[in-house]
């Protein structure tokens, strides 16, 4: 259930931010509250291990705000509902994996494309992307198993 929910998610924000730049509040709201409710629910995750989840994105939004949202607040509000599904390990690895692809992804553009480094790339096609691969990963056992 994680998995669908996490998935349409993902898949909602990047079409979103692939088309607008911007990722919408409704979506972020609806699938938080799936999130709690498979929480309180199926408790897939211990609730210090959900809430070190929720308090990544809540580090990332402080950062969006501090940089005057060189990183949106979209995204940050999209990482603490990551952590509402997979508690804190799973989501650091998932902006973890997501951020270094960004980074050689942008590095390239800017490279290649010659575009200044204040250019602006849409994040959640690398959100999707590396809980793609996480979620691989963990089917195919796992980092250390």
């Amino acid at each position: 259930m994680e998995t669908f929910g996490l998935l349409c998610l993902y898949i909602l924000a990047t079409y979103e931010d692939l088309r607008s730049k911007q990722v919408r509040l409704i979506e972020i709201a609806i699938f938080a509250v799936i999130g709690i409710i498979l929480n309180v629910i199926m408790k897939p995750y211990p609730i210090t291990s959900v809430l070190g989840g929720v308090l990544v994105g809540g580090l990332v939004y402080l950062f969006s705000v501090i940089s005057k949202e060189k990183i949106g607040k979209g995204d940050a509000l999209i990482i603490m509902v990551t952590g509402l599904y997979l508690g804190f390990m799973n989501t650091v690895l998932v902006v973890w994996l997501s951020s270094i692809m960004a980074a050689l992804v942008g590095a390239l553009y800017i490279n290649r494309k010659y575009k200044s480094l204040d250019y602006e790339m849409p994040f959640m096609p690398f959100m999707l992307t590396g809980y793609c691969i996480l979620y691989v990963i963990n089917k195919l056992g796992g980092l250390f198993g």
